[in-house]
């Protein structure tokens, strides 16, 4: 009866198509500057599309629909790789910024969402909305976007994912400076 059971497992073979192994990866720069934070905030993942939010690597086509660059992958999620960007952009102050995952409130909290991070030819995209509300009762005091580019030094599919990367440090550096400013102006109003 073993043997019959472990000759049925042997049979079962996934009918499920592989998923290609990509040729490369690539992940968000650590930010070079670390900004001050005068007070606790909670960078929470950002929404974003099914397509924009995952590892895959959107292009917009010459319809203006979106399509799969093949062969390369983020490291992680996207969402999270611009979650991970924001908390790590803070350091020093009477604050800090921490992820959602831990639960914990905070004075300050970071709603946001990645409106485009796509490829457009060789010029990489990213444009975020923003709110920053208040830790206690979650009432929006601020918004905003912030937007960057970046242009590829060549037209490979790396060197291009490169460019979509930078957009995005760009955008998370001026997003972070802002939400900095905006925190010291609010802390400095109490």
């Amino acid at each position: 009866m073993a043997l019959a059971g472990l000759a049925g497992l042997a049979a079962c073979v996934s009918v499920l198509p592989e998923q290609p192994t990509p040729e490369a990866v690539f992940r968000f720069a650590q930010p070079s500057d670390q900004l001050p934070l005068p007070a606790i905030l909670v960078v929470r993942e950002p929404e974003a599309s099914r397509l924009l939010a995952g590892r895959q690597v959107a292009v917009e086509g010459a319809n203006s629909g979106l399509k799969v660059l093949r062969g390369v992958a983020w490291a992680d999620r996207a969402t999270r790789q611009f979650q991970v960007a924001m908390t790590d952009s803070f350091s020093g102050g009477a604050g800090y910024a921490m992820d959602d995952s831990a639960g914990i409130s905070g004075d300050y909290e970071l709603y946001w969402r990645v409106a485009d991070f796509t490829l457009n030819g060789d010029t990489g995209t990213c444009k975020l909305r923003l709110t920053l509300l208040d830790g206690g009762s979650r009432t929006p005091l601020v918004q905003w976007s912030a937007q960057a580019s970046s242009t590829a030094a060549s037209s490979n599919a790396q060197a291009r994912v490169r460019a979509l990367a930078e957009a995005g440090d760009l955008c998370v550096a001026e997003a972070a400076q802002r939400v900095s400013s905006e925190v010291a102006a609010l802390e400095a109003d109490d």
